[in-house]
């Protein structure tokens, strides 16, 4: 699944709300981004991912998401709770997007101390 989520990444550094259907769903998405930034930051930090290949989609996932921060501190563009993908704005945050954007800078910040 890591090497796929490498080819599917957005040029923009986010994961579509669909992963496969990037077309339809073409804003950005940072609740699952969050998830799968945190994934291949905590594979490369326990050696399971091989650091020079999957760097550089962390870095870009995560400098996306931090862009999606707004001044006032709240994370936008979180999916809404749903049975499917939906539309997501850059005003729109819940508490799941927020624990996964934080979970994702924790093994961030391991990363870049070692």
């Amino acid at each position: 699944m890591a090497k796929k989520l490498l080819e599917i990444q957005t040029p923009q550094g986010h994961w579509a709300m669909s992963l496969l259907g990037q077309a339809f769903y073409p804003t950005p998405e940072t609740s699952g981004s969050s998830f799968f930034t945190y994934g291949l930051a905590w594979g490369i930090n326990q050696g399971i991912l091989d650091k020079a290949a999957y760097e550089p989609a962390v870095r870009k996932g995560w400098m996306a998401m931090a862009s999606y921060v707004t001044p006032e501190g709240m994370l936008g563009y979180v999916q809404p709770i749903g049975a499917g993908p939906g539309n997501a704005w850059p005003d729109k945050t819940e508490v799941y997007g927020t624990g996964a954007f934080l979970c994702a800078g924790s093994e961030v910040v391991r990363l870049y101390s070692n």
